[in-house]
């Protein structure tokens, strides 16, 4: 089954890419049908929290189609989800690619080093830079510098660190999920006007985490993570500049440059080590592509429902009333961030609550410019994911360090996370005075 299951979705990386080039309706309906099917073959897989998820998508679809009478819709979904199995297949590539990097080595080595008694603001910033690659695979890196005899205080505090740098990943990284739907709903807005407004209210938020948050803070563990993680940022800088200069020089949406741009620095970096490396990264990233049905499928049922919802909402009456309250620009900006972290605290994964922000605020006139709004959700997504037991960053990290999921989402972290949304509320909203004068 997972040999099966990596064929679909090398199937469905193919046709993406030949879509991208030489878009055509048949190669459209190829791609609905191999979704599906593939679909149809991880669904007896998935178990769990992302199987009730996907039942209550799959029912709340089902009812909107029903009672508006948009049924074609579904099939519009279906083909809109197409490309997330080929922008999820390339993660896997650069995924297996960070693994056979000598930086990735340092890091763990930078992780080991660090004072245990000083080492809050270096476990976050060395999250947020390798979680923009590794993503939750971070976890798999940080762990392992406790002791097995670690208690659950000390494993508990080293999580709750860690996550506070990796929810501020998705503020600007082009290689999360969050950037990936953000960019289907907002297309117009250029990958590095976004990067680099995300970048710069990460910085301030790992600053805000160091003044407010960490513990036994000091300039001395700052500085040596930061030189010690200076390897590590070459190879990111590179990757996502490759990718911003495909979306320019090609024209291509975010999701088509990451498709068809990334693979190429990824065989340069393989092909640069030491003899195998390639062959592994081949076979670990055909591995990875038989673990990637849960993800695929939550993003097709959560993508398919966004779009049923967005063709019923004319019938709702919704619009016409959230029109008529006449919210101002920052009103919608708190509203875009605080609905998605409120939503991840009672646990509704980051996906739906997004999906359904983006439909709504993307159907009706704002006053918010698309580059703030779309600034607005990742920055809700990022912060969100630190709080919410449906998180797969949280799932991650219980299973890493060994606690219940329920544990790991920290009064300080939740406190964190509001407090911050309330400062990039107040700059997001200059931001746009500037941008509508």
């Amino acid at each position: 089954m997972n040999r099966l299951l990596s064929l679909f979705v090398g199937m469905l990386w193919l046709l993406a890419v030949a879509n991208i080039f030489y878009p055509h309706a048949t190669l459209v309906w190829a791609l609905k049908g191999l979704l599906a099917v593939f679909v149809l073959l991880a669904l007896p897989r998935i178990v769990g929290h992302s199987r009730i998820l996907l039942t209550a998508l799959a029912a709340v679809t089902v009812a909107l189609a029903a009672i508006y009478g948009e049924w074609g819709a579904i099939l519009d979904g279906v083909a809109r989800s197409a490309i997330f199995p080929a922008f999820l297949a390339t993660i896997v590539l650069l995924r297996a690619t960070a693994d056979q990097r000598p930086e990735i080595a340092s890091a763990r080595q930078m992780f080991g080093a660090l004072d245990p008694a000083r080492r809050d603001s270096g476990v976050v910033i060395g999250t947020h830079l390798i979680g923009a690659v590794l993503q939750v695979g971070v976890f798999a890196i940080l762990a392992p510098i406790l002791s097995r005899d670690a208690s659950d205080d000390e494993r508990r505090t080293v999580f709750t660190a860690a996550i506070r740098g990796m929810s501020m990943v998705p503020f600007w990284s082009p290689f999360i999920v969050g950037m990936a739907v953000a960019s289907q709903y907002l297309p117009a807005v250029p990958l590095w006007e976004v990067m680099g407004l995300g970048l710069t209210l990460a910085v301030l938020g790992i600053l805000f985490s160091f003044l407010t948050v960490d513990r036994n803070r000091g300039i001395a563990p700052l500085v040596q993570a930061l030189k010690s993680l200076a390897p590590v940022a070459v190879p990111i800088a590179i990757a996502a500049l490759v990718v911003i200069g495909t979306t320019a020089l090609a024209g291509l949406t975010t999701l088509q440059a990451l498709i068809v741009g990334l693979p190429v620095p990824c065989f340069f970096a393989l092909a640069t080590l030491r003899t195998g490396a390639l062959r592994r990264a081949v076979r670990q990233s055909a591995s990875g592509l038989s673990r990637i049905g849960t993800e695929t499928c939550i993003l097709a049922f959560a993508t398919t429902l966004g779009t049923v919802f967005e063709a019923s909402l004319p019938h709702m009456g919704l619009l016409d009333w959230l029109t008529a309250q006449n919210f101002a620009a920052p009103v919608i900006i708190l509203i875009v961030i605080m609905t998605m972290n409120i939503a991840g605290l009672a646990g509704v994964h980051a996906i739906v609550t997004g999906t359904v922000i983006l439909v709504v605020f993307t159907s009706m006139p704002t006053g918010v410019a698309d580059l703030v709004l779309m600034q607005a959700l990742l920055v809700g997504w990022g912060l969100c994911s630190g709080i919410s037991i449906g998180s797969l960053s949280v799932a991650t990290g219980a299973a890493m360090f060994r606690l219940p999921p329920t544990e790991l989402v920290s009064r300080a972290n939740i406190v964190f996370v509001f407090s911050l949304s309330v400062v990039i509320v107040g700059i997001l909203s200059a931001l746009n005075l500037v941008l509508a004068g």
